[in-house]
């Protein structure tokens, strides 16, 4: 571990970073519920199992996909691909009704990690820029997680790979949000709990990068981060140590 550069900035991922909540069994199965709910409401009965089963399918492939690209697969085209496998006749409105039952059904299973109010909290006193960069298929899912928590007023800008079209560990990510608070790599510190996503990813876009430990790693690390943290309270002491 090396420790922490002098920032000018710190970027954050969002799920099971500052958020946990929405790659849960329970999150998957209150999606296919209000997606089945609000179809039904708009004259269209879909099958609740059938649905989860090409879900499952669909989302295996989609992820496979998203692994050996790192291109985006927008929410719209996955959720389209779910109603067609079904046979649903889709059009656009109804794929944007479902997209929409299947956002607010998962953003209102998000809850905030214990360690981060604090650490947001001292960062912004302290004077730190903060964003958020998030791998997500829908950019309203990311602002509106952020929204629920109360979190928005911390960041400058939300960064997404809807909005962006790559991924990470891809450097176009990174670099348009290192662009938008106008820092150096060199300046920037990436906090993330995936270790080939964020900190293969910020490393690799020149950035210093730290692993959270919410979950025990499978194997070893792809990258070396230069801090591995427990809790995200020790973050802003380490920041005025490297400053």
């Amino acid at each position: 571990m090396r420790g922490l550069p002098k920032a000018s900035a710190v970027f954050f991922d969002l799920g099971n970073t500052l958020a946990g909540g929405s790659d849960t069994p329970e999150a998957f199965k209150a999606s296919v519920r209000a997606v089945v709910r609000r179809l039904s409401e708009l004259g269209v009965e879909v099958d609740p199992r059938r649905l989860a089963e090409v879900r499952l399918r669909n989302r295996a492939f989609f992820n496979d996909l998203r692994r050996s690209t790192l291109r985006e697969v927008l929410g719209v085209e996955w959720m389209r691909k779910d109603l067609e496998d079904v046979g649903v006749q889709v059009t656009p409105e109804l794929v944007e009704e479902a997209l929409k039952a299947h956002l607010d059904a998962v953003v209102s299973l998000r809850f905030v990690y214990p360690d981060v109010p604090e650490c947001l909290e001292r960062l912004k006193s302290l004077g730190y820029p903060m964003a958020v960069v998030s791998n997500v298929s829908d950019h309203r899912m990311a602002e509106e997680t952020l929204n629920k928590l109360g979190f928005s007023r911390y960041f400058k800008t939300l960064v997404t790979s809807a909005e962006v079209g790559w991924r990470k560990p891809h450097p176009a990510i990174f670099a348009e949000a290192l662009r938008r608070l106008e820092v150096k790599p060199s300046e920037a510190v990436f906090v993330g709990d995936d270790p080939w996503a964020d900190v293969h990813g910020a490393r690799s876009a020149g950035m210093a990068a730290v692993l959270i430990r919410r979950k025990p790693v499978d194997g070893g690390l792809p990258t070396a981060p230069d801090v591995v943290l427990s809790s995200l309270r020790e973050l802003p002491d380490l920041l005025i140590e490297g400053a």
